[in-house]
């Protein structure tokens, strides 16, 4: 039996006030379009009913047919206003579900210590129609107690830019180690000797992949042992600005010819803005360094100079997550599947 869903539940999961999805609902001027959107979708979702007799706040333009299911994608709440990467996923995501006609609902699941004895889909979404859930698709890195649960809801699940051997589930992913390994082959191409790698080693298992794809093209595809290039990482706290200004600190102090004649950021953020740093610093790029970036932002494209990177395909990983859900539900018996979207070089003017 479908639990009721209030006004104020769907205010609580969007995060708005229980005016503005009273408006949004009745169609009232007052909320934006987007904000009507959100409302409208989530309350499709959550099978949302007026408590009038025989209205409905949420047209479907099929009353008399069954709701049709709907995806629940768990989102980190952190993640969830990054508009370069995670907001470009979910949209291939959202597309993808529409064309099959379903719905979606995003939670940021925490479960917490006395989470263990409730039921998980309490726990997890407690305003759910859970009988209409087609699947879950987990979007980044959560704890592996969150995964867990997740799984106890007996939904199959698709993780998203995240690998959990332990969970007997489908993964979709970047292939990140080539995107290591081609940013590193193409520096060595450039003739750079001493290349830099700014990373954060505890954020994300992405950055470790590429850090990997790094180190195996400079130990197994260095064609010319007589110039071996030199390799050396900076552990940053990404989150932190204060490492921009520490790590020129350091730069400023290292002898010439110790100082990399190539960087690569782990991602476009950090190569953006440390190429913007060098600038200040007086080093010109390409001239004085090489930079180069993972992920293709928009941004990688409009900088000064336009950074050079490695595409990584954001909505098509969005839309794959749904197709890998869709088979998953066609075929729960078949073996779990590690799906890999291969990268590419987009080289520009930084490097």
């Amino acid at each position: 039996m479908s639990r009721k869903v209030s006004i104020q539940s769907l205010a609580d999961q969007l995060g708005l006030s229980k005016y503005a999805v009273s408006r949004a609902l009745s169609g009232k001027t007052g909320v934006s379009e987007a904000t009507r959107a959100r409302v409208l979708e989530l309350a499709r979702a959550l099978g949302y009913r007026q408590s009038t007799p025989g209205s409905s706040a949420v047209p479907t333009g099929n009353e008399d047919q069954s709701e049709p299911p709907f995806a629940l994608i768990c989102m980190n709440q952190l993640n969830r206003g990054e508009p370069h990467y995670w907001q470009r996923v979910l949209s291939g995501m959202i597309s993808a579900c529409n064309e099959r006609g379903w719905h979606h609902a995003i939670v940021s699941p925490s479960l917490g210590v006395a989470d263990e004895h409730t039921p998980p889909e309490r726990a997890i979404a407690p305003h759910l129609d859970w009988e209409r859930c087609a699947g879950v698709i987990v979007m980044g890195a959560f704890p592996h107690a969150v995964l867990q649960r997740l799984a106890q809801t007996g939904r199959p699940i698709v993780l998203v830019d995240h690998q959990e051997p332990l969970l007997n589930c489908d993964t979709i992913s970047h292939d990140n180690l080539e995107a290591g390994i081609t940013v590193a082959r193409y520096l060595m191409s450039m003739q750079c000797r001493r290349i830099g790698l700014i990373t954060d080693d505890g954020r994300a298992a992405s950055f470790a992949q590429r850090k990997i794809g790094i180190e195996l093209a400079l130990n197994h595809f260095h064609a010319d042992s007589s110039r071996l290039t030199t390799f050396r990482e900076w552990n940053i706290p990404y989150e932190n600005g204060e490492w921009i200004d520490q790590l020129a600190a350091t730069i400023k102090n290292m002898p010439h010819d110790e100082r990399p004649d190539a960087w690569i950021g782990v991602n476009d953020d950090i190569a953006l803005q440390w190429m913007n740093k060098l600038q200040e610093m007086g080093f010109s790029t390409p001239g004085d360094c090489l930079v180069i970036g993972i992920d293709n932002v928009h941004a990688a494209a409009t900088s000064s100079p336009p950074l050079t990177t490695v595409n990584l395909c954001k909505e098509e990983l969005g839309q794959r997550a749904i197709e890998a859900l869709q088979r998953r539900i066609e075929r729960p018996g078949t073996p779990k599947e590690t799906v890999m979207l291969s990268t590419s070089l987009i080289p520009r003017e930084s490097a």
